[in-house]
């Protein structure tokens, strides 16, 4: 638990300071004055006029939902003013409309004229018009083309401004979504990549790869909602990108519910998934045939996310009744329905105010980039679990290979790990040499002096053993008192000159400790010179060496005695 609370708090130190850098390098700074142009408007509808319109309340001061070839035309009674910008631009938001813009009855600007005719989508995004030099003083005027029915032709943000006060405008009132939005789809991209290598070699981490793409579309979302492609794309492109992305969010939200709870019958869970993802599809593909534009499908879309937020919840219960220990599902729940919730009211909110700019949403400009980023640091976490158990698992594996391949006593590899070297010799061509090792009069310092003294024993003649063989070959411990060094490429007379190092190491042992006698008889064989090339010939060979010279070694012993 402590270590949870710690990495959510320097997860969250971290975020804060990353995100507090970018707001001071994104601070705002005009240099020359900005006029807002939203109010006092006269609107012409119908050969009807309007006085005193706002204009991002037009359609509710007009009282009509405007359809497909509609026109609307806005005047701004007054002269405009200079702003003392040597480049002088008009900017507004408009919504699946066409415009023109005049000075004095003069065009000076227009787009998606031809969209009433060929039915081609416009999308929702701000317009950039540059000014003439002489705009002071003249009478603004602009004509509305509604290219979609049931729209409501608002015109949000008019403000007139030099170019690079009115883009720092922009991105600064959405700032904490943008940075937000940048931040997910590059961490997304960074995470997704490191979970599909780890998919490769490990098992659990379809949800790491599931949350990494809910961060991508969420940050898509965030930056196409604030219309922060507006100098990187056209409306259309920006729109059909950003209303995709939140498309595709309810199936993948289900996708991840699923993958965090494969131990219930997730076949209803299944089928939402699979049902929504076609329904997701479908809208994409019907705008792309032109048959359907995108928008027209929120209202569906906003019923498959409250579908897709009750089994939300429903999980949710039975992670609470079950008492789930599982830090996984626990952490990623938390953190996806806090998302969702601020989702839910987000659509809540844009159902009872259709017109309502996010920037002017407290909900869209703080809330969801909060809620985002929290379910990044529950994403962080999760991935801090994943990768402490792995470790844990890797350490265990470490662990018991080394009982199943190691002595316990000498730390040379044992019979096992031998048998395994052996099989891999057979399989291949090359020749090679093993020695036949058996310690003197082991059984002797058992008896007389105790297992202790045997053991020591032991441990100093294998760690002689390895210090002679270590360049050349690798040496084993296949029985009690019983060695065995396998070398390859090596010459007979390499052979002999290591053994005599041996013997001069155990002489020296002996003279350390003159208690115990450090002695060993050996014998030692090469593929080349068995009549059957396997390694148990060989291996048959050398020990038959070692037991003739073993028994020259107790002859010798015994003559000495008498």
């Amino acid at each position: 638990m402590r270590k949870t609370v710690t990495f959510i708090g320097i997860s969250t130190i971290i975020i804060v300071v990353l995100f507090s850098t970018f707001f001071h390098f994104l601070r705002l700074e005009r240099q020359y004055p900005i006029y807002s142009l939203e109010k006092g408007w006269v609107a012409t509808y119908r050969n009807q006029q309007y006085l005193n319109t706002e204009l991002s309340e037009l359609s509710d001061q007009i009282g009509v939902s405007f359809s497909r070839g509609d026109k609307i035309t806005l005047t701004l009674p007054g002269l405009l003013e200079s702003c003392k910008a040597p480049f002088p631009y008009l900017m507004f938001k408009t919504q699946c409309c066409g415009y023109e813009v005049f000075l004095d009855g003069k065009l000076i600007a227009y787009e998606g004229l031809d969209a009433v005719a060929n039915g081609s989508y416009i999308g929702n995004g701000y317009n950039i018009v540059p000014l003439e030099p002489d705009y002071a003083g003249k009478k603004l005027s602009i004509n509305l083309y509604v290219t979609e029915n049931n729209t409501k032709a608002n015109v949000v943000n008019m403000m007139m401004g030099d170019f690079d006060d009115l883009y720092r405008t922009l991105l600064y009132t959405a700032t904490f979504p943008l940075i937000t939005g940048v931040f997910l789809i590059v961490f997304g991209h960074i995470f997704l990549l490191i979970s599909l290598v780890f998919y490769m070699r490990y098992s659990d981490v379809f949800n790491q790869i599931v949350c990494s793409i809910i961060g991508i579309l969420l940050g898509i979302w965030l930056l196409s909602e604030f219309n922060c492609f507006t100098f990187l794309l056209d409306k259309a492109t920006s729109t059909f990108i950003g209303f995709s992305a939140l498309y595709l969010l309810v199936p993948t939200i289900y996708s991840l519910i699923y993958s965090l709870h494969k131990r219930y019958d997730g076949l209803v869970l299944s089928l939402m998934g699979y049902g929504s993802l076609a329904f997701s599809l479908l809208f994409i593909a019907l705008h792309l045939t032109d048959k359907v534009h995108i928008h027209h499908f929120i209202l569906p879309y906003y019923l498959l996310a409250v579908i897709s937020f009750l089994f939300l919840v429903v999980y949710d219960f039975i992670d609470f009744k079950s008492k789930s220990k599982n830090p996984t599902t626990q952490i990623l729940m938390f953190g996806l329905t806090l998302l969702s919730v601020s989702l839910i009211l987000t659509a809540i909110t844009n159902l009872m105010r259709h017109n309502l700019d996010c920037r002017d949403s407290i909900l869209m400009t703080n809330v969801i980039p909060a809620t985002a980023m929290f379910f990044v640091i529950t994403q962080l976490l999760n991935h801090f679990v994943f990768m402490t158990r792995i470790y844990a698992q890797r350490k265990e594996y470490a662990s018991l290979a080394q009982i199943a391949y190691e002595d316990a006593l000498t730390q040379l590899p044992n019979r096992a790990s031998c048998d395994k070297r052996l099989a891999d010799l057979d399989e291949s061509d090359s020749d090679f040499c093993i020695v036949s090792l058996d310690l003197n009069g082991l059984k002797e310092v058992n008896d007389n002096d105790g297992h202790p003294a045997g053991d020591k024993l032991l441990k100093s003649f294998a760690s002689a053993l390895s210090e002679v063989f270590k360049e050349y070959g690798e040496c084993f411990r296949i029985g009690g008192d019983e060695f065995m060094a396998i070398i390859e490429s090596i010459e007979r007379e390499k052979v002999v000159s290591l053994l005599d190092l041996l013997d001069k190491k155990l002489i020296d042992l002996d003279k350390e400790d003159p208690t115990i006698n450090h002695s060993v008889s050996y014998g030692f064989a090469f593929r080349s010179e068995a009549e059957d090339k396997d390694t148990h010939t060989v291996f048959m060979l050398a020990d038959q060496r070692m037991y003739n010279n073993k028994k020259t070694y107790y002859a010798r012993k015994s003559i000495s005695k008498k």
